[in-house]
Protein backbone atom coordinates (compact mmCIF):
# COMPACT_ATOMS: atom_id res chain seq x y z
CA UNK A 1 0.00 0.00 0.00
CA UNK A 2 2.72 2.62 1.44
CA UNK A 3 4.60 1.68 -2.44
CA UNK A 4 1.92 2.20 -4.39
CA UNK A 5 0.69 5.75 -2.40
CA UNK A 6 4.44 7.06 -2.94
CA UNK A 7 4.06 5.79 -6.68
CA UNK A 8 1.08 7.36 -7.33
CA UNK A 9 2.41 10.52 -5.41
CA UNK A 10 5.75 10.55 -7.44
CA UNK A 11 3.47 10.40 -10.95
CA UNK A 12 0.94 13.07 -9.64
CA UNK A 13 4.21 15.17 -8.45
CA UNK A 14 5.81 14.93 -12.09
CA UNK A 15 2.08 15.64 -13.63
CA UNK A 16 1.96 18.97 -11.58
CA UNK A 17 5.23 20.16 -12.46
CA UNK A 18 4.69 19.05 -16.16
CA UNK A 19 1.28 21.01 -16.22
CA UNK A 20 2.39 23.52 -14.27
CA UNK A 21 5.32 24.86 -16.48
CA UNK A 22 2.57 24.40 -19.23
CA UNK A 23 0.40 26.69 -17.71
CA UNK A 24 2.73 29.33 -16.64
CA UNK A 25 3.84 29.35 -20.87
CA UNK A 26 0.59 29.77 -21.41
CA UNK A 27 -0.08 32.33 -18.89
CA UNK A 28 3.05 34.59 -19.88
CA UNK A 29 2.25 33.74 -23.84
CA UNK A 30 -1.36 34.90 -23.59
CA UNK A 31 -0.24 37.87 -21.29
CA UNK A 32 3.14 39.07 -23.17
CA UNK A 33 3.75 37.07 -26.11
CA UNK A 34 4.46 39.94 -29.40
CA UNK A 35 4.97 37.10 -32.19
CA UNK A 36 8.54 38.06 -32.19
CA UNK A 37 10.79 35.73 -31.00
CA UNK A 38 11.05 31.85 -30.45
CA UNK A 39 8.61 30.44 -28.23
CA UNK A 40 11.22 27.55 -27.30
CA UNK A 41 13.51 29.86 -25.23
CA UNK A 42 10.29 31.16 -23.22
CA UNK A 43 9.37 27.54 -23.23
CA UNK A 44 12.24 26.83 -21.23
CA UNK A 45 12.75 29.59 -19.02
CA UNK A 46 9.27 28.75 -17.93
CA UNK A 47 10.31 24.74 -17.56
CA UNK A 48 13.28 25.90 -15.73
CA UNK A 49 11.55 28.52 -13.20
CA UNK A 50 9.35 25.36 -12.01
CA UNK A 51 12.18 22.57 -11.61
CA UNK A 52 14.60 25.26 -10.57
CA UNK A 53 11.93 26.33 -7.69
CA UNK A 54 12.76 22.50 -6.15
CA UNK A 55 16.09 22.32 -6.18
CA UNK A 56 16.36 25.37 -4.72
CA UNK A 57 13.64 24.51 -1.55
CA UNK A 58 15.55 21.08 -1.46
CA UNK A 59 19.13 22.29 -0.92
CA UNK A 60 18.51 25.26 1.87
CA UNK A 61 15.72 22.57 3.44
CA UNK A 62 17.28 19.56 2.90
CA UNK A 63 21.10 19.30 2.99
CA UNK A 64 21.28 20.01 6.56
CA UNK A 65 21.06 23.98 6.41
CA UNK A 66 19.75 24.09 10.26
CA UNK A 67 22.90 21.62 11.16
CA UNK A 68 25.27 23.88 9.09
CA UNK A 69 23.72 27.11 10.73
CA UNK A 70 24.04 25.79 14.66
CA UNK A 71 27.50 24.59 13.87
CA UNK A 72 28.89 28.10 13.06
CA UNK A 73 27.02 29.45 16.08
CA UNK A 74 26.67 26.84 19.09
CA UNK A 75 29.42 28.33 21.02
CA UNK A 76 27.21 31.98 21.53
CA UNK A 77 23.31 30.33 21.64
CA UNK A 78 22.57 30.39 25.37
CA UNK A 79 19.42 30.89 24.82
CA UNK A 80 16.43 28.01 24.11
CA UNK A 81 14.48 30.84 21.68
CA UNK A 82 17.35 31.72 19.96
CA UNK A 83 18.03 28.06 19.62
CA UNK A 84 14.74 27.16 18.11
CA UNK A 85 14.24 30.38 15.78
CA UNK A 86 17.95 28.91 14.41
CA UNK A 87 16.77 25.16 13.94
CA UNK A 88 12.81 25.56 13.21
CA UNK A 89 12.23 29.05 11.76
CA UNK A 90 15.82 30.42 10.37
CA UNK A 91 15.90 27.83 7.78
CA UNK A 92 12.60 28.19 6.26
CA UNK A 93 12.88 32.00 5.98
CA UNK A 94 16.16 31.56 4.32
CA UNK A 95 14.98 29.30 2.23
CA UNK A 96 11.78 31.47 1.18
CA UNK A 97 14.46 34.33 0.38
CA UNK A 98 16.14 32.32 -1.82
CA UNK A 99 12.91 31.19 -3.34
CA UNK A 100 11.76 34.47 -3.98
CA UNK A 101 14.83 35.40 -5.40
CA UNK A 102 15.42 32.71 -7.30
CA UNK A 103 11.64 34.01 -8.57
CA UNK A 104 12.39 37.42 -9.38
CA UNK A 105 15.48 36.97 -11.38
CA UNK A 106 13.30 34.33 -13.48
CA UNK A 107 10.47 36.81 -13.78
CA UNK A 108 12.97 39.51 -15.12
CA UNK A 109 14.94 37.01 -17.49
CA UNK A 110 11.47 36.59 -19.11
CA UNK A 111 10.00 40.32 -18.95
CA UNK A 112 13.57 41.41 -20.45
CA UNK A 113 13.47 38.85 -22.93
CA UNK A 114 9.31 39.56 -23.77
CA UNK A 115 10.36 43.26 -23.90
CA UNK A 116 8.15 44.14 -21.36
CA UNK A 117 8.23 47.53 -19.66
CA UNK A 118 6.51 46.91 -16.53
CA UNK A 119 8.37 43.90 -14.81
CA UNK A 120 5.60 43.58 -11.94
CA UNK A 121 3.05 42.42 -14.57
CA UNK A 122 5.45 39.32 -15.16
CA UNK A 123 6.45 39.22 -11.25
CA UNK A 124 2.99 38.49 -10.74
CA UNK A 125 2.36 35.47 -12.34
CA UNK A 126 5.74 33.85 -11.15
CA UNK A 127 5.34 34.74 -7.53
CA UNK A 128 1.95 33.36 -7.55
CA UNK A 129 2.71 30.45 -9.83
CA UNK A 130 5.48 29.99 -6.99
CA UNK A 131 2.78 30.39 -4.02
CA UNK A 132 0.73 27.22 -5.83
CA UNK A 133 3.56 25.40 -6.18
CA UNK A 134 4.50 25.52 -2.11
CA UNK A 135 1.23 23.72 -1.56
CA UNK A 136 1.68 21.29 -4.00
CA UNK A 137 5.18 20.18 -2.13
CA UNK A 138 4.79 17.94 0.82
CA UNK A 139 7.62 18.77 2.88
CA UNK A 140 7.51 16.99 6.56
CA UNK A 141 10.23 17.20 9.75
CA UNK A 142 10.02 13.00 10.09
CA UNK A 143 9.21 13.82 14.40
CA UNK A 144 5.68 11.96 15.56
CA UNK A 145 4.69 8.66 14.31
CA UNK A 146 2.27 10.37 12.08
CA UNK A 147 5.01 12.09 9.74
CA UNK A 148 6.97 8.91 9.47
CA UNK A 149 4.14 6.89 8.01
CA UNK A 150 4.54 7.01 4.77
CA UNK A 151 1.06 6.18 3.89
CA UNK A 152 -0.25 9.15 5.59
CA UNK A 153 2.33 11.39 4.37
CA UNK A 154 2.03 10.46 1.18
CA UNK A 155 -1.74 10.96 1.09
CA UNK A 156 -1.78 14.24 2.39
CA UNK A 157 0.83 14.92 -0.53
CA UNK A 158 -1.16 13.35 -2.88
CA UNK A 159 -4.08 15.39 -1.65
CA UNK A 160 -2.29 18.95 -1.64
CA UNK A 161 -1.03 18.37 -5.56
CA UNK A 162 -4.20 17.91 -6.47
CA UNK A 163 -5.71 20.89 -4.83
CA UNK A 164 -3.02 22.67 -6.51
CA UNK A 165 -4.00 21.73 -9.91
CA UNK A 166 -7.42 22.69 -8.89
CA UNK A 167 -5.99 25.81 -8.04
CA UNK A 168 -3.82 26.73 -10.85
CA UNK A 169 -6.97 25.68 -13.33
CA UNK A 170 -8.63 28.35 -11.58
CA UNK A 171 -5.73 31.17 -11.67
CA UNK A 172 -5.54 30.44 -15.23
CA UNK A 173 -9.21 30.58 -15.97
CA UNK A 174 -10.28 33.35 -13.47
CA UNK A 175 -7.27 35.64 -13.15
CA UNK A 176 -5.22 35.30 -16.09
CA UNK A 177 -7.41 35.68 -18.93
CA UNK A 178 -8.61 38.67 -17.41
CA UNK A 179 -4.86 39.97 -16.87
CA UNK A 180 -4.01 39.35 -19.88
CA UNK A 181 -6.63 42.10 -21.09
CA UNK A 182 -5.12 44.59 -18.66
CA UNK A 183 -1.31 44.05 -20.24
CA UNK A 184 -2.15 45.88 -23.44
CA UNK A 185 -4.33 48.54 -21.55
CA UNK A 186 -1.87 51.60 -20.96
CA UNK A 187 -3.46 51.96 -16.90
CA UNK A 188 -1.76 52.97 -13.92
CA UNK A 189 -2.25 49.32 -11.64
CA UNK A 190 -1.12 49.50 -7.82
CA UNK A 191 0.93 46.28 -8.19
CA UNK A 192 1.40 46.10 -4.60
CA UNK A 193 -2.41 45.00 -4.08
CA UNK A 194 -1.08 42.55 -6.38
CA UNK A 195 2.28 41.49 -5.23
CA UNK A 196 2.75 41.56 -1.17
CA UNK A 197 -0.14 38.69 -0.59
CA UNK A 198 1.79 36.42 -2.69
CA UNK A 199 4.84 37.08 -1.58
CA UNK A 200 3.69 37.19 2.04
CA UNK A 201 2.26 33.72 1.64
CA UNK A 202 5.81 32.02 0.85
CA UNK A 203 7.41 33.52 3.38
CA UNK A 204 5.16 33.00 6.12
CA UNK A 205 4.34 29.49 4.57
CA UNK A 206 8.11 28.84 5.74
CA UNK A 207 8.32 30.05 9.04
CA UNK A 208 4.23 28.52 9.90
CA UNK A 209 5.83 24.97 8.52
CA UNK A 210 9.02 25.77 10.68
CA UNK A 211 6.61 26.08 13.11
CA UNK A 212 3.99 23.40 12.93
CA UNK A 213 5.75 20.10 11.37
CA UNK A 214 7.73 19.37 14.42
CA UNK A 215 4.02 18.44 16.65
CA UNK A 216 2.56 15.33 15.72
CA UNK A 217 -1.30 16.27 15.94
CA UNK A 218 -3.14 15.20 12.63
CA UNK A 219 -4.49 18.65 13.44
CA UNK A 220 -1.12 20.78 12.41
CA UNK A 221 -0.69 18.97 9.76
CA UNK A 222 -4.35 19.97 8.30
CA UNK A 223 -3.95 23.35 9.34
CA UNK A 224 -0.43 23.74 7.48
CA UNK A 225 -1.36 22.27 3.67
CA UNK A 226 -4.97 22.48 3.47
CA UNK A 227 -6.08 25.74 5.30
CA UNK A 228 -2.65 26.87 2.86
CA UNK A 229 -4.66 25.72 0.10
CA UNK A 230 -7.58 27.30 1.15
CA UNK A 231 -5.69 30.68 1.03
CA UNK A 232 -4.65 30.08 -2.28
CA UNK A 233 -8.12 29.88 -3.25
CA UNK A 234 -8.67 33.12 -1.45
CA UNK A 235 -6.04 34.93 -3.24
CA UNK A 236 -6.95 33.74 -6.85
CA UNK A 237 -10.69 34.91 -6.03
CA UNK A 238 -9.34 38.38 -4.50
CA UNK A 239 -7.16 38.69 -7.46
CA UNK A 240 -10.14 38.10 -9.64
CA UNK A 241 -12.34 40.68 -7.76
CA UNK A 242 -9.57 43.08 -8.32
CA UNK A 243 -8.90 42.62 -12.19
CA UNK A 244 -12.46 42.42 -12.73
CA UNK A 245 -13.49 45.97 -10.99
CA UNK A 246 -10.09 47.37 -12.40
CA UNK A 247 -11.66 46.11 -15.92
CA UNK A 248 -15.11 47.57 -15.19
CA UNK A 249 -13.39 50.94 -14.09
CA UNK A 250 -11.35 50.83 -17.24
CA UNK A 251 -14.14 49.91 -19.88
CA UNK A 252 -16.36 53.26 -17.13
CA UNK A 253 -13.33 55.46 -18.59
CA UNK A 254 -13.32 54.11 -21.94
CA UNK A 255 -17.06 54.87 -22.08
CA UNK A 256 -16.69 58.35 -20.56
CA UNK A 257 -13.91 59.26 -23.33
CA UNK A 258 -15.77 58.06 -25.73
CA UNK A 259 -18.65 59.71 -24.88
CA UNK A 260 -16.37 62.99 -24.24
CA UNK A 261 -15.37 62.73 -28.22
CA UNK A 262 -18.40 62.36 -29.21
CA UNK A 263 -19.47 65.79 -27.74
CA UNK A 264 -16.18 67.86 -28.90
CA UNK A 265 -17.00 66.43 -32.79
CA UNK A 266 -20.80 67.48 -32.00
CA UNK A 267 -19.74 71.10 -30.91
CA UNK A 268 -17.02 71.02 -33.46
CA UNK A 269 -19.73 70.89 -36.32
CA UNK A 270 -22.14 72.82 -34.79
CA UNK A 271 -19.00 75.10 -34.75
CA UNK A 272 -18.97 75.00 -38.46
CA UNK A 273 -22.39 75.35 -39.23
CA UNK A 274 -22.75 78.52 -37.53
CA UNK A 275 -19.03 80.09 -38.97
CA UNK A 276 -21.14 78.89 -42.66
CA UNK A 277 -23.06 81.41 -42.11
CA UNK A 278 -20.57 84.12 -42.55
CA UNK A 279 -18.36 83.45 -45.60
CA UNK A 280 -16.15 85.90 -44.44
CA UNK A 281 -15.42 83.84 -40.64
CA UNK A 282 -15.06 80.34 -41.60
CA UNK A 283 -13.54 78.57 -38.79
CA UNK A 284 -13.56 81.21 -36.92
CA UNK A 285 -14.93 79.55 -34.09
CA UNK A 286 -12.75 76.59 -33.96
CA UNK A 287 -9.87 79.31 -34.35
CA UNK A 288 -11.41 80.63 -31.29
CA UNK A 289 -11.27 77.95 -29.53
CA UNK A 290 -7.58 76.87 -29.92
CA UNK A 291 -6.28 80.63 -29.25
CA UNK A 292 -8.81 80.00 -26.12
CA UNK A 293 -6.80 77.20 -25.11
CA UNK A 294 -3.52 78.17 -25.54
CA UNK A 295 -4.23 81.30 -23.27
CA UNK A 296 -5.29 79.19 -20.50
CA UNK A 297 -2.04 77.03 -21.27
CA UNK A 298 -0.15 80.09 -21.02
CA UNK A 299 -2.01 81.30 -17.65
CA UNK A 300 -1.01 77.67 -16.27
CA UNK A 301 -4.52 76.74 -15.72
CA UNK A 302 -5.03 73.20 -15.16
CA UNK A 303 -6.14 70.70 -18.01
CA UNK A 304 -9.75 70.36 -17.24
CA UNK A 305 -10.17 73.68 -17.17
CA UNK A 306 -8.21 74.72 -20.70
CA UNK A 307 -10.17 71.91 -22.04
CA UNK A 308 -13.74 73.62 -20.68
CA UNK A 309 -12.16 77.00 -21.99
CA UNK A 310 -11.87 75.04 -25.45
CA UNK A 311 -15.30 74.20 -25.44
CA UNK A 312 -16.82 77.27 -24.78
CA UNK A 313 -14.77 79.02 -27.39
CA UNK A 314 -16.65 76.42 -29.41
CA UNK A 315 -19.54 77.82 -28.96
CA UNK A 316 -19.19 81.51 -28.17
CA UNK A 317 -20.98 82.61 -31.39
CA UNK A 318 -23.57 80.04 -31.36
CA UNK A 319 -26.28 82.69 -30.70
CA UNK A 320 -25.47 83.99 -34.38
CA UNK A 321 -28.22 81.28 -35.44
CA UNK A 322 -30.62 84.17 -34.39
CA UNK A 323 -29.39 86.90 -36.46
CA UNK A 324 -30.39 86.88 -40.28
CA UNK A 325 -28.11 86.24 -43.23
CA UNK A 326 -28.50 89.36 -44.80
CA UNK A 327 -27.23 91.51 -41.52
CA UNK A 328 -24.43 89.07 -40.64
CA UNK A 329 -23.16 89.07 -44.44
CA UNK A 330 -23.97 92.30 -44.78
CA UNK A 331 -20.65 94.42 -46.86
CA UNK A 332 -22.35 97.93 -45.99
CA UNK A 333 -21.51 99.69 -42.46
CA UNK A 334 -24.76 98.49 -40.26
CA UNK A 335 -27.40 100.76 -39.18
CA UNK A 336 -27.94 101.13 -35.50
CA UNK A 337 -31.02 98.70 -36.16
CA UNK A 338 -28.85 95.82 -37.12
CA UNK A 339 -26.02 96.49 -35.18
CA UNK A 340 -29.13 96.33 -32.31
CA UNK A 341 -29.72 92.99 -33.76
CA UNK A 342 -25.97 91.68 -33.53
CA UNK A 343 -26.21 92.85 -30.28
CA UNK A 344 -28.60 90.37 -29.45
CA UNK A 345 -26.61 87.12 -30.39
CA UNK A 346 -25.00 86.46 -26.85
CA UNK A 347 -27.79 86.65 -25.18
CA UNK A 348 -29.75 83.89 -27.72
CA UNK A 349 -26.42 81.85 -27.43
CA UNK A 350 -26.85 82.07 -23.51
CA UNK A 351 -30.59 81.00 -23.62
CA UNK A 352 -29.56 77.92 -26.21
CA UNK A 353 -26.61 76.95 -23.76
CA UNK A 354 -28.56 77.33 -20.31
CA UNK A 355 -30.61 74.31 -21.77
CA UNK A 356 -27.76 71.89 -21.40
CA UNK A 357 -28.53 71.54 -17.78
CA UNK A 358 -25.31 68.89 -17.29
CA UNK A 359 -22.69 71.63 -18.65
CA UNK A 360 -24.39 75.15 -17.24
CA UNK A 361 -20.58 76.44 -17.57
CA UNK A 362 -20.74 75.97 -21.18
CA UNK A 363 -23.09 79.16 -21.51
CA UNK A 364 -20.36 81.59 -19.99
CA UNK A 365 -18.36 82.35 -23.15
CA UNK A 366 -21.48 82.72 -25.43
CA UNK A 367 -23.04 85.27 -22.65
CA UNK A 368 -19.96 87.63 -22.07
CA UNK A 369 -17.38 87.49 -24.65
CA UNK A 370 -18.54 90.89 -25.51
CA UNK A 371 -18.09 92.78 -22.30
CA UNK A 372 -15.00 94.87 -21.77
CA UNK A 373 -12.53 95.49 -18.99
CA UNK A 374 -13.63 98.63 -18.38
CA UNK A 375 -17.61 97.88 -18.33
CA UNK A 376 -18.03 99.17 -21.55
CA UNK A 377 -19.51 96.02 -23.39
CA UNK A 378 -22.40 94.24 -23.70
CA UNK A 379 -24.85 92.85 -23.29
CA UNK A 380 -24.66 93.50 -19.28
CA UNK A 381 -22.02 96.09 -18.95
CA UNK A 382 -20.14 93.92 -16.36
CA UNK A 383 -16.54 95.21 -16.09
CA UNK A 384 -13.07 93.96 -14.40
CA UNK A 385 -12.78 90.50 -12.71
CA UNK A 386 -17.09 90.36 -12.44
CA UNK A 387 -16.40 89.30 -15.80
CA UNK A 388 -16.04 85.43 -15.78
CA UNK A 389 -12.10 84.68 -16.09
CA UNK A 390 -12.74 82.13 -19.04
CA UNK A 391 -14.95 84.73 -21.12
CA UNK A 392 -12.37 87.18 -20.46
CA UNK A 393 -10.14 84.62 -22.19
CA UNK A 394 -12.24 83.88 -25.27
CA UNK A 395 -12.54 87.62 -25.58
CA UNK A 396 -9.31 88.33 -26.19
CA UNK A 397 -8.75 85.23 -29.01
CA UNK A 398 -12.17 86.58 -30.22
CA UNK A 399 -10.61 89.77 -30.70
CA UNK A 400 -7.15 88.02 -31.61
CA UNK A 401 -8.81 86.06 -34.52
CA UNK A 402 -10.91 89.24 -36.19
CA UNK A 403 -7.69 90.95 -36.16
CA UNK A 404 -5.60 88.16 -38.23
CA UNK A 405 -8.70 86.91 -40.44
CA UNK A 406 -9.46 88.20 -44.06
CA UNK A 407 -12.70 90.17 -44.22
CA UNK A 408 -14.32 91.95 -47.45
CA UNK A 409 -12.93 95.46 -46.79
CA UNK A 410 -9.41 94.27 -46.03
CA UNK A 411 -6.40 91.36 -45.35
CA UNK A 412 -5.51 90.52 -42.12
CA UNK A 413 -3.40 92.63 -40.46
CA UNK A 414 0.41 92.31 -39.21
CA UNK A 415 1.65 91.00 -36.20
CA UNK A 416 2.98 94.33 -35.29
CA UNK A 417 -0.48 96.03 -35.87
CA UNK A 418 -1.80 92.92 -33.96
CA UNK A 419 0.44 93.71 -30.86
CA UNK A 420 -0.13 97.55 -30.78
CA UNK A 421 -3.41 96.66 -30.48
CA UNK A 422 -3.39 94.83 -27.96
CA UNK A 423 -1.23 96.51 -25.75
CA UNK A 424 -3.70 99.86 -26.55
CA UNK A 425 -6.36 98.07 -25.28
CA UNK A 426 -5.15 96.39 -22.29
CA UNK A 427 -6.95 97.69 -19.29
CA UNK A 428 -10.10 99.19 -21.45
CA UNK A 429 -11.34 96.53 -23.69
CA UNK A 430 -9.13 93.32 -22.65
CA UNK A 431 -8.31 91.95 -19.29
CA UNK A 432 -4.06 93.23 -19.33
CA UNK A 433 -2.98 89.96 -17.59
CA UNK A 434 -4.65 87.63 -20.44
CA UNK A 435 -3.72 90.53 -23.29
CA UNK A 436 0.02 90.37 -22.56
CA UNK A 437 -0.28 86.74 -22.60
CA UNK A 438 -1.58 87.37 -26.06
CA UNK A 439 1.33 89.62 -26.86
CA UNK A 440 4.04 86.50 -25.26
CA UNK A 441 2.13 84.05 -27.99
CA UNK A 442 2.62 86.48 -30.93
CA UNK A 443 6.30 86.84 -29.47
CA UNK A 444 6.48 82.85 -29.97
CA UNK A 445 4.74 82.93 -33.63
CA UNK A 446 7.92 83.81 -34.81
CA UNK A 447 6.71 82.48 -38.61
CA UNK A 448 2.99 84.10 -38.06
CA UNK A 449 1.37 80.71 -38.35
CA UNK A 450 -1.36 82.18 -36.03
CA UNK A 451 -3.78 83.39 -38.56
CA UNK A 452 -6.27 82.10 -41.19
Amino acid sequence: MEAQLEFIDLVIQLVYYIFSSLMLFWSLSKCFWDGKKNRIVLFILTVLANSMVGLVFALMCGLGLADAVIGLFHFHITKKWVMFFMINIFPYMLAGSFYLAHTFLMAWLCGKWLHVKNYNSVLFLFVTFGAINLVAVFRDSGDGELLSNMSARNGISIACTIMAIIALLLFYVLDVKAFAKLAYVKVKVNWKVFLIPPIAFILLYGVIAGLLLTYEEFLTILTLFFFSTMLIFLLIWAFYVIIRNIHETNEAVKAKEEVKTLSVEVMEALAHTIDAKDEYTRGHSVRVAKYSRMLAEKLGLSKEDCDNVYYMGLLHDIGKIGVPNEIINSKSKLTDEEYAVIKTHPGVGYGILDEIKSRPDLSIGAHWHHERYDGKGYPDGKAGEDIPYFARIIAVADSYDAMTSNRSYRKYLSQDVVRSELRKNEGTQFDPKIAECMIELIEEDKDYKMHE
